[in-house]
């Protein structure tokens, strides 16, 4: 099993790390290690996340608040978006319906 991102969920991780990086130098990087470890842990513990709605999981990256929301397809870890979960839940839903 591997993780994939989709475009969503790519352009999600850049628009975060500049972002980041802008608030802070490094900051970007450091949320980029935690994503990557979280990336390494999913494929051996896809269910580690509770479902968030429908095939969605959400697990979320602390301390940075961001939620990873992704699908477990049989060979996969499809990642349809990584957001900032202190935006109104509304949000969340209309991106995840796209």
């Amino acid at each position: 099993m591997h993780v994939e991102l989709l475009r969503g969920a790519e352009a999600d991780l850049l628009e975060v790390y500049v972002r980041l990086e802008e608030v802070r130098p490094g900051l970007g990087e450091r949320f980029y290690r935690t994503l990557d470890a979280a990336f390494e842990r999913l494929p051996n513990y896809p269910e580690m996340a509770p479902v968030y709605r429908g095939v969605y999981r959400r697990l979320v990256l602390r301390p940075f608040g961001f939620g990873i929301f992704y699908a477990i397809e049989s060979d996969r870890l499809m990642v349809g978006a990584i957001l900032d979960l202190r935006q109104d839940p509304e949000s969340i839903e209309r991106r995840l319906s796209r």
